[in-house]
């Protein structure tokens, strides 16, 4: 499946730059603060990396749509202190397809909102500096809603703050219980990301 969608996002993307010359594409890296919501430890609490590509093609004057390519690291931490001897650290890595909306509101800033499919490649636990896993399986994939800032330093370059939220439990609670919303463990994230475009 993990290769389906590379090679849908791929073909798309390639064939949407060899068509219009009104397509840009750059790369991007950052980094993210992360947290689990429903793991009871306040956050964010984890750093990761955040590192991609994407492409972007106005339709109007203000407004245009992005899609990126992108490997990001999500989690949770919790690191002993004067109150707890007690450790934790959870690793989560991605990769995601961000489609979102862009609006610029003014000369050198815009908004952006929209979605992102994440697949998870990989995983790791541990409690205590002892691995091994400690609650159910994480779901394969992660639908979040996202919503970010961007300011352009110069032509090229653009500087960008996203906040993003699993809509869909990541993971169910150990004990199995939901309420109302609450079905599990969720994705937060925020990002300080910079943008570079080639053309």
């Amino acid at each position: 499946m993990k290769r389906v969608i590379f090679t849908i996002f791929t073909v798309l993307v390639f064939s949407a730059v060899s068509y219009s010359q009104d397509f840009h594409g750059g790369v991007l890296f950052g980094v993210s603060g992360t947290e689990i919501s429903g793991d009871r430890l306040s956050g964010p609490n984890k750093a990761g990396l955040y590192l991609g590509g994407f492409v972007n093609r106005y339709f109007g004057e203000k407004s245009s749509l992005q899609m990126e390519l992108d490997y990001i690291q999500k989690g949770s931490r919790k690191n002993p202190d004067s109150t707890s001897y007690d450790s934790y650290l959870l690793r989560l890595s991605y990769i995601e397809i961000p489609v979102h909306y862009r609006y610029d509101f003014i000369e050198r800033a815009s908004l952006e909102v929209g979605l992102s499919l994440g697949v998870l490649i990989n995983s790791y636990e541990e409690v205590n500096t002892i691995d091994g896993q400690y609650g159910p399986d994480f779901e394969p994939f992660d639908l979040s809603f996202n919503f970010g800032l961007f300011y352009a330093l110069t032509k090229k370059m653009k500087i960008n703050v996203r906040y993003s939220n699993s809509i869909l439990a990541v993971r169910p609670h150990s004990n199995g219980q939901t309420y109302k919303w609450n079905r599990g463990q969720y994705n937060e994230v925020l990002s300080f990301i910079l943008f570079y475009q080639f053309n």
